[in-house]
């Protein structure tokens, strides 16, 4: 049997795991950037999503419903992942970035369990998740707040770049616009 190349694994989120995304939400280091109407949107988001999974019971590559992931060390959950699909032809604030081949995502993670803080594994955890879950995607954006300096140096990290910023309707601060192309992505994973 072959060695997954990947540290982490990722599935869609499910309804029985809904309290634990809750109660992840509510950590004081993730509620310093998830608050107020943003978290409001995100947890009624969750619920469209655990909605739209009843009905359908598989993701759809080509939703505009927001994914919910969960990541896991081994089958240990300890990371909340969303992604969304952008596209071209909507007010989009990614709209301007993206190419009209392929297609393109957002993402947004949080470290839910205290015990993976600190430990040097954001990277890990979003090239694992980019490359085994999104590997046909064109572009991927994230969109921290200027202030955020660690997530944006993680990002750096990661190979996103700066594109621009926003200020967002549900936080009205300014965020910036990180991209990263996956072929780039991919190539890394080839050359290691």
């Amino acid at each position: 049997m072959k060695k997954s190349p990947f540290r982490f694994t990722f599935k869609p989120a499910m309804e029985p795991q809904r309290e634990m995304i809750h109660q992840w939400l509510q950590q004081d280091y993730i509620r310093e950037w998830v608050h107020r109407q943003g978290l409001q949107n995100t947890l009624s988001e969750l619920e469209k999503f655990f909605h739209h999974q009843s009905q359908h019971k598989k993701l759809d590559p080509h939703t505009k419903i927001t994914q919910h992931w969960i990541g896991y060390d081994n089958d240990k959950p300890f990371v909340y992942l969303l992604t969304s699909n952008v596209f071209k032809d909507t007010l989009n604030v990614y709209a301007q970035w993206c190419e009209s081949n392929g297609f393109a995502i957002t993402l947004d993670i949080f470290i839910g369990d205290k015990d993976y803080l600190g430990k040097g594994f954001a990277t890990t955890i979003i090239k694992d998740f980019l490359l085994s879950q999104f590997s046909d995607v064109s572009k991927v954006f994230i969109d921290p707040e200027k202030t955020n300096l660690r997530a944006i140096h993680v990002y750096q990290k990661v190979g996103f770049q700066i594109v621009g910023e926003f200020v967002a309707p549900w936080h009205p601060v300014p965020h910036h616009v990180m991209k990263i192309n996956m072929r780039d992505l991919r190539q890394h994973l080839m050359d290691n």
